[in-house]
């Protein structure tokens, strides 16, 4: 196949020669009437030097720069240098057998349309056939056909073509004429045929007679808008939307981010729409089926990286699970979703041919107005995850961008994934073979769409192939699930992280599970009783180590879980707090304070009583485990008193600041802020009690669900929705949320929350800015832990540890 420059190139030469021999005064044409009959493309320029200037600045077409169809435009090849229309041009593509295309130029005859000069070793010859006199010019082993007729030059790469123009085989369609008079502003308009557009890469179908595109070439973008006319003398697919209202498109909401493309179609009529997508195949609705798709708005196919899914969006999920009913059965449930077998796997197939050519539906999920239907367990239960997740393409930065080209609401709308867009130009330029663009990678425009929007006899097109910037890179990077565990019973309490990242969680068997940040179970332990409250991490003897309390002992365990030197203590009362744990200088001369009701007892590493330790015993039952607070150089030890009275003692237990006020304590730990210790009461007041012991009160104007937590000099308080990180609000949805956790890594803050309803946890920094990726899927509490790649583990379903890194 010839690459355009060579061809323009010979058409030149030609040029200079014809018009020198040519002194009747010409009759004048319009460029229309010399376009060969059914031409697969049809370009119209209008100024070819600014089109060159586009394409050789666009960073997506430049990548074509070695392929056959971009040759004709660039300004670097030999013959377009010498071009210089003076009005409008057209460029024909024309099949002319499988293999093989053929190309018309086509321009005014204008005196210097091309300068011909700089081109030597050339044949040519004049050629008379069926009364028609054409010149064949040839360079080395290329051949190019040429003539002019009524002021109208005409060149093409096969001399059929060029013989059939001459003879008046022409384009004369009315839809044609119709899409090439249509007015237009662009520099390059594209006129496409639509007897071969294609839903898939599979399957080429007749959709359309003629779409007319205005191309804007950005860049750093390829867009274009413009309209699609169907005929209704024959069978086009475009039409099976006659009579329906386009529709809001979601299925950006569903389509995750890494699948490689989707095909969308809407409707508002599902049995008028079946009953033309009946017709256009030339069958018969199945009636007994149709009545499943009444409360269907959108519908279409998801192509995964292995496999397919297939979706429906419901305006009425309770209707349309009832029509569903029949054909379901629940085989599992994953993250609370039911996983259902689908008795009818070719029902999109037989019902949405060709949009749909899935045949193996074999098993349904519902994601809110959502019925996905895969051919397997896992894909089912990766879309959850995704889902749930947001890793869907609506949150990605490219698909936000690409969104202001779309309209809401469209009859058909077409996605095409990581740069997986080149089966489709195969469709549409004359490209040699696939093979000349296998080394072309297009991964740096992960999203090309094209939109039909039906209107009465014809459609609203647009077309949008963006860059994508440099936040993208983050899109499918920036939070991963790397493992979802299932562990052998429901999980008692909250996973945490611990030493390297390691994970420690109970069950409801009081069986301890450590699990590496791989997901591997390394040991478990059966300890007879719930931990209370968190683990501590300690340091014994240069190594790490994990520390807690159960109602009746002191454990301390290595990573391999084996104990500590005199480790477990146990106890015959009643341990009442969850430990504490002090190390006051920093030197891991740890303190391990045990509390059962009023006694408190205090333990070294090795296992002994610490003497000199005053405070053996409250007044009244303590009611939160003792706190270790340092500001300045002075350590305080608060421990809070079920009576009311708060001590604040040295490291020795003797009353260091005397309090004489009694508070309401209510579930939030005692803490310190701006030099002043902190208590919040179960009256939603703000105790702030000076080194000196002089309390000052204050009224927080604050619902019921109030938290309040200090990580170094970072505050953090949740007012039922409103989430103030230092004072910057996080304003968050309406929920039920855990408590904020602070955790510093790599000296940064950051906060984890997680809404119980909707399983959704969301990690922020410092300035209350939401982390890349979040919310991800989670129903507890989150404990974070890393270095440069962060790790969050959170509970998933009942009775598995999900861990995200980022």
């Amino acid at each position: 196949m010839e690459k355009y420059s060579t061809l323009l190139l010979l058409v030149s030469m030609f040029f200079g020669i014809f018009i020198s021999c040519d002194s009747t005064p010409p009759k004048t044409g319009t460029l229309m009437d010399y376009i060969p009959q059914d031409p697969e493309v049809v370009f119209k320029i209008s100024n070819l030097g600014s089109v060159q200037a586009d394409i050789a600045n666009n960073a997506l077409l430049s990548k074509f720069e070695n392929t056959s169809p971009h040759s004709f435009f660039s300004e670097k090849a030999s013959l377009q240098k010498n071009l210089h229309p003076e009005s409008e041009s057209l460029l024909c593509l024309n099949k002319l057998n499988d293999s093989v295309s053929g190309y018309t130029f086509i321009s005014k005859n204008t005196k210097n349309l091309f300068q011909a000069d700089s081109i030597t070793e050339k044949t040519v010859e004049t050629l008379t056939l069926d009364q028609h006199q054409l010149q064949r010019i040839t360079i080395a082993d290329n051949v190019a056909y040429m003539a002019v007729k009524d002021s109208v030059f005409i060149a093409s790469s096969s001399q059929q073509l060029l013989l059939d123009v001459l003879k008046g085989k022409t384009e004369r369609s009315a839809t044609f004429s119709k899409v090439y008079n249509l007015p237009t502003t662009s520099v390059l308009t594209g006129l496409i045929h639509g007897k071969k557009a294609g839903l898939n890469d599979s399957t080429a179908i007749n959709f359309t007679s003629w779409s007319a595109l205005d191309l804007a070439i950005a860049p750093e973008s390829l867009t274009a808008t413009g309209i699609s006319l169907a005929t209704d003398t024959i069978p086009q697919l475009l039409n099976v939307f006659d009579g329906q209202t386009p529709q809001e498109n979601n299925i950006a909401n569903l389509v995750p981010m890494d699948a490689l493309g989707a095909v969308s179609f809407t409707f508002n009529d599902a049995e008028k729409f079946q009953k033309k997508l009946s017709e256009f195949r030339g069958e018969t609705v199945n009636t007994e089926i149709a009545g499943v798709f009444g409360s269907i708005s959108e519908a279409g196919a998801i192509q995964l990286k292995k496999d397919t899914a297939v979706f429906l969006k419901s305006i009425d999920p309770l209707m349309t699970g009832d029509a569903l009913a029949r054909y379901l059965s629940v085989t599992d449930t994953f993250r609370e979703i039911k996983i259902s077998s689908f008795s009818e796997p070719e029902l999109f197939q037989k019902s949405f041919s060709p949009f749909i050519s899935f045949k193996k539906a074999n098993f349904m999920i519902q994601l809110e107005d959502f019925f996905v239907f895969t051919e397997n367990e896992i894909t089912a239960k990766q879309i959850i995850s995704d889902f749930q997740n947001n890793k869907t393409l609506k949150n990605t930065s490219y698909y936000k961008n690409t969104a202001n080209d779309l309209s809401t609401s469209s009859s058909l709308l077409i996605y095409k994934m990581q740069g997986e867009f080149t089966e489709t130009l195969l469709k549409f330029l004359p490209f040699k073979s696939k093979e000349e663009l296998n080394n072309i990678a297009l991964d740096a425009y992960p999203l090309a769409v094209l939109q039909f929007s039906y209107d009465r006899n014809f459609a609203h097109v647009i077309l949008s192939i963006k860059k994508a910037g440099a936040s993208a890179q983050n899109d499918l990077g920036e939070v991963s699930e790397k493992f979802n565990l299932k562990l052998d019973n429901t999980i008692l309490g909250n996973p945490q992280l611990v030493a390297s990242s390691n994970i420690v969680v109970q069950d409801i068997g009081n069986k301890l599970y450590f699990i590496s940040q791989g997901g591997k179970i390394l040991w478990t332990k059966n300890l007879g009783a719930p931990i209370m409250g968190n683990i501590k991490e300690v340091n014994i003897s240069g190594k790490a180590h994990i520390a807690f309390t159960t109602k009746d002992a002191v454990y301390i365990l290595d990573r391999n879980g084996k104990p500590a030197r005199s480790f477990p203590i146990k106890f015959k009362d009643e341990v009442t707090q969850p430990l504490s744990v002090f190390d006051y200088d920093g030197n891991q001369n740890y303190r391990f304070v045990v509390v059962q009701g009023q006694d408190v007892l205090m333990y070294d590493k090795r296992a002994k009583i610490v003497k000199g330790f005053g405070f053996t015993k409250a007044k009244s039952s303590i009611v939160q485990p003792p706190v270790h607070i340092r500001m300045g150089n002075k350590d305080y030890i608060v421990i809070a008193e079920k009576s009311g009275k708060l001590n604040i003692l040295s490291r020795v237990g003797k009353t260091r600041v005397p309090v004489s006020n009694n508070f309401n304590f209510s579930d939030i730990p005692i803490t310190h802020e701006d030099n002043n210790f902190v208590v919040i009461t179960k009256e939603n007041t703000k105790e702030q009690i000076s080194q000196s012991g002089q309390v000052s009160s204050i009224k927080l104007n604050v619902g019921s669900n109030y938290w309040f937590a200090m990580e170094g000099k970072t505050k953090a308080t949740l007012d039922d929705n409103l989430l103030r990180i230092d004072g910057k609000l996080a304003e968050l949805p309406l929920g039920l949320y855990t408590n904020p956790k602070m955790f510093t890594i790599n000296r940064k803050v950051y906060v984890t929350i997680t809404e119980t309803q909707e399983k959704k946890v969301y990690v922020f920094d410092k300035n209350s800015t939401l982390l890349n990726g979040y919310p991800v899927y989670g129903t507890s509490e989150a404990s974070l832990d890393g270095g440069r790649t962060k790790h969050l583990v959170v509970k998933g379903e009942s009775d598995s540890v999900l861990m995200y890194s980022f």
